[in-house]
C-alpha cells in the first residue's frame, strides 16, 4: 500500500518494435510478480505507443496523445521496471527515446524526475555479454533521472533459449529471476512511501 492506502502502481517500460519481443515478454512475467505481491501494474509496450522520436527543441505541448499518454502514466508510479533489448552491445533504441521523452517530466518541490523512485532493469541479449552491459548503461541512465536502481537486475543471456517465441520463461533461473525483481519492487516502493513523494 501507498501513503494513501491504495495499491501500488508498478509501471513497466519496455518492449521492441519486434512483436514477439524477449524484452517484453520478461517484462510481463516481472509485472506479475508484482500484480500477485499485492501492486497494480500498468505495461507501456513500446511497440505499441509507437512513441514519435525525442526532439529537444519542441515542447510537451507539441507532442501528440501517445507522449501525453506514456508521461501522465509514468506520472502516477510509485515504481518503475524497464525491460529493453540489447542490440550491439546497448539498450536499443526505442527504450533509449522512451526515456529521453522523460524530460517531460516536470519538478515537483524542487524534485526532479524519478526523485525517489525504484526502479527494477532488465535486459535480453542474444549471447553471453551484452545484457550485462546493457544493465550497467540503464543503471547510469536512471541515477542521471535522480532514480534509484534496485540491487537485483535480470540480465537474460541467450534470450532465445530462455524465452519460449509464446512469451513462456523456459528457463527456471530466469523464472525465478523475474519473480524476485517483481516482489522486490513492490517491497522497496513500500519502503519508499514512508516519505510521499511521486514523481511529475
Amino acid at each position: 500500500m501507498n501513503h494513501n492506502n491504495t495499491p501500488l502502481h508498478i509501471v513497466g517500460i519496455g518492449g521492441t518494435l519486434r512483436k514477439s519481443s524477449t524484452s517484453l515478454s520478461a517484462l510481463k512475467a516481472a509485472l506479475s510478480a508484482a500484480e500477485t505481491a499485492g501492486a497494480v501494474t500498468t505495461l507501456l509496450d513500446l511497440h505499441i505507443l509507437n512513441l514519435p522520436m525525442y526532439d529537444p527543441e519542441l515542447d510537451y505541448t507539441d507532442y501528440g496523445a501517445h507522449v501525453h499518454q506514456y508521461i501522465s502514466t509514468v506520472r502516477q508510479a510509485d515504481a518503475l521496471l524497464i525491460s529493453t533489448a540489447a542490440y550491439h552491445g546497448s539498450l536499443a533504441g526505442v527504450t533509449k527515446n522512451a526515456i529521453d521523452l522523460l524530460d517531460f517530466l516536470p519538478k515537483r518541490n524542487g524534485e526532479s524526475y524519478l526523485h525517489n523512485i525504484p526502479v527494477g532493469l532488465i535486459a535480453t541479449a542474444g549471447g553471453d555479454q551484452a545484457a550485462v552491459n546493457t544493465i550497467g548503461t540503464l543503471v547510469q541512465i536512471v541515477h542521471s533521472l535522480r532514480g534509484t536502481v534496485l540491487p537485483l537486475s535480470v540480465p537474460i543471456h541467450n534470450a532465445k533459449s530462455a524465452i519460449a517465441p509464446d512469451g513462456r520463461i523456459t528457463d527456471g533461473k530466469t523464472a525465478v529471476r523475474l519473480e524476485k525483481l517483481g516482489e522486490l519492487l513492490v517491497e522497496t516502493a513500500a519502503r519508499f512511501q514512508s516519505k510521499p513523494t511521486r514523481i511529475g
